[in-house]
């Protein structure tokens, strides 16, 4: 009895982490929900779906979260563009944490993420204009996201500059 309670405390941290990571991951869907509603959620569910396939890392999940941010901005200035870079965030956290399972895997991440957007925005009645600068741009962000991450930048810091530099260049490209 003794030794399998030893087994069981010895297994605990990992119990809290997991619980954790389902804590974490409900509560920021709550809130994208809340403030954001269901287009918003739409993104992160594919990327949350991804990173319990990656393994279900809780600082992984913290790498997330901050994309939240757009929906803020989004929030206090009115301005629903900023659905973009908040959606290349996600294609961005996407591809970094399928670049561990597999370049030909990250990449057809991407373009999933990417299709499942610019789906998105054309059920929302968005003009083919739109659309096709939308698709280019979020094209573009694939192929420096993969040059960036074939250089071995998919770990860490350089992968938390990866996912900002992707939405601030779907930011960038709000403009064309």
């Amino acid at each position: 009895m003794s030794a399998e309670a030893g087994k069981t405390f010895k297994n605990s941290p990992v119990v809290f982490q997991k619980t954790g990571f389902l804590l974490l991951e409900g509560v920021f869907l709550l809130g994208l929900a809340f403030w954001g509603g269901p287009v918003w959620v739409s993104i992160v569910v594919p990327a949350l779906l991804i990173e319990v396939y990656c393994g279900s890392q809780l600082h992984s999940l913290g790498m997330l979260i901050p994309c939240s941010a757009w929906l803020v901005f989004a929030n206090v200035t009115g301005n629903r563009e900023l659905y973009f870079p908040f959606a290349m965030y996600g294609m961005a956290f996407m591809v970094s944490r399928l670049w561990e399972k597999g370049r030909g895997v990250a990449v057809l991440g991407g373009i999933l993420c990417g299709v499942f957007f610019l789906t998105i925005r054309w059920l929302q009645q968005a003009s083919m204009s739109v659309l096709l600068v939308e698709g280019v741009v979020a094209a573009s962000i694939l192929f420096v996201l993969c040059l960036y991450y074939s250089q071995g930048l998919d770990r860490g810091w350089p992968r938390m500059l990866s996912l900002v530099g992707a939405s601030l260049l779907a930011y960038a490209g709000l403009a064309l």
